[in-house]
């Protein structure tokens, strides 16, 4: 765990401290750039599928991004929200520590950030547009993923990461409202189409609202692995 990082990770976030760290935390790390070279990410993904042999290729890379964004999207957002901290975290700045099985350990960043401007705007930029997007779109066009099914599981992250913050009194409204508008908005500030509108829903069931996901993470083609039951929008009876 980053110490200045520290306060954030309380209640829910407790254990999502260390998907950020320092550079020496780790042995050894893979600048994350390098996840943008075909045999790099190639190799990761053979070895992720050592974790579930026989899985579908599609899923399987669909779920080692899961791993990626937990790591990287519920402390970077964390840390924006509860201290107006500006992480380094853009794709050329920082490396990955990985587990045995080629999943996300931590993402390692140069330092512990900056303060935000007090009324700044684009407090998610690097997150997304400096990161996750550069990774979705090699993903993608690499394996033949879907690059919307990629985006919702990094909508799931992080509107789930906002919902968790929301009823915390520390989190900055400005930050939870900027993130809010990246989930709801249609369009990004340069009127370029948001690839995360519209993603996760609530929806009105038996009485009750529910949350889901509009795309299928598709988890339930790795062996041992379940559906993720009411958030999925392929009912369970369908697969």
């Amino acid at each position: 765990m980053i110490p200045s990082l520290a306060p954030c990770f309380s209640g829910a976030f407790v254990r999502f401290k260390d998907g950020l760290a320092l550079p020496g935390e780790h042995l050894s790390a893979v600048p994350c750039r390098d996840l943008l070279e075909a045999d790099v990410i190639e190799r990761l993904m053979v070895r992720f599928a050592e974790v579930y042999p026989g899985g579908d290729r599609r899923a399987l890379v669909s779920m080692w991004a899961q791993w990626h964004f937990g790591a990287l999207i519920i402390p970077t957002t964390a840390a924006i929200v509860f201290l107006d901290r500006d992480l380094p975290v853009a794709l050329d700045q920082v490396s990955v520590a990985l587990h045995e099985g080629g999943q996300t350990a931590a993402i390692i960043v140069p330092g512990d950030g900056a303060p935000l401007p007090p009324r700044g705007t684009d407090r998610f930029a690097r997150l997304f547009a400096g990161h996750v997007g550069p990774l979705v779109r090699h993903l993608a066009g690499q394996f033949g993923v879907s690059p919307r099914l990629l985006w919702s599981n990094a909508a799931d992250i992080f509107e789930w990461t906002l919902q968790q913050a929301v009823v915390d009194d520390r989190a900055n409204p400005s930050a939870l409202a900027e993130g809010q508008a990246l989930l709801q908005s249609r369009s990004d500030g340069g009127c370029k189409p948001n690839p995360m509108f519209g993603l996760i829903k609530y929806l009105p069931q038996d009485g009750q609202t529910i949350r889901r996901r509009k795309v299928c993470c598709l988890r339930y083609l790795l062996p041992g692995v379940e559906c993720c039951g009411g958030i999925c929008p392929t009912p369970p009876k369908s697969i």
